[in-house]
């Protein structure tokens, strides 16, 4: 069944998947986004809208009138201190209330989970070099989650490992509400198509989801 679905950070590179992937999937889409020059892509069930996350109108404005709410967010900046991610969702769970929207699901971090399932060389990288490089956005993301998780609304929490370029397989392994083993890499093009397929599941609702090849 087709949705009318608004993109949050629908100008980085998994945000691009979601919007293009779920235009050829026949849905409506609204990309929500701070500069929509930025938006190169025109089609006829696209809506290019302005709104800054940090507003809380103008994500209200982007969400009224949609079935599902759709977060690709990510920190800007590894080096200082943010909240960008949490602050966002807290004002997309405040319009989605206001508004009738029960449905959101955001883009999280696997890193996040248990480094003890990884491949060794995976686990020393994330242990010793990823969380302390990118520990403010992390932090961020952590505080994301448990927004999420203190919300009535239907979330689901995505956790991919590192993202890669790669084109769509559409084929992935998952584990709900537990760590995924082995669990490296996958593209952005199938985290999108994992997310859009999985829009309108029941068994996902108030889960968290590790996806990967």
């Amino acid at each position: 069944m087709t949705k009318k679905l608004v993109v949050f950070g629908a100008t980085g590179g998994t945000g691009r998947e979601l919007v293009e992937q779920a235009l050829a999937a026949g849905h409506t889409v609204t990309a929500a986004v701070r500069r929509p020059e930025a938006v190169a892509l025109t089609h006829p069930r696209l809506t290019v809208r302005r709104a800054d996350v940090l507003d809380p109108a103008g994500v209200e404005a982007a969400i009224a009138g949609h079935d599902a709410v759709l977060s690709a967010l990510g920190a800007t900046s590894t080096r200082a201190p943010t909240t960008i991610c949490r602050d966002a969702v807290a004002h997309m769970l405040a319009a989605m209330e206001r508004c009738g929207v029960r449905r959101i699901a955001c883009v999280s971090a696997l890193a996040l989970g248990d480094a003890a399932l990884l491949p060794w060389p995976m686990r020393l990288f994330v242990r010793h070099i990823l969380k302390p490089l990118l520990r403010h956005p992390f932090a961020d993301l952590l505080a994301m989650e448990e927004r999420l998780r203190q919300s009535p609304l239907e979330w689901t929490i995505v956790r991919p490992p590192r993202l890669t370029q790669g084109r769509r397989k559409g084929h992935v392994r998952f584990a709900v509400d537990a760590p995924l083993p082995g669990a490296a890499t996958i593209s952005r093009a199938d985290l999108a198509d994992y997310m859009l397929a999985h829009v309108d599941d029941p068994a996902l609702v108030r889960r968290l989801v590790e996806v990967a090849y």
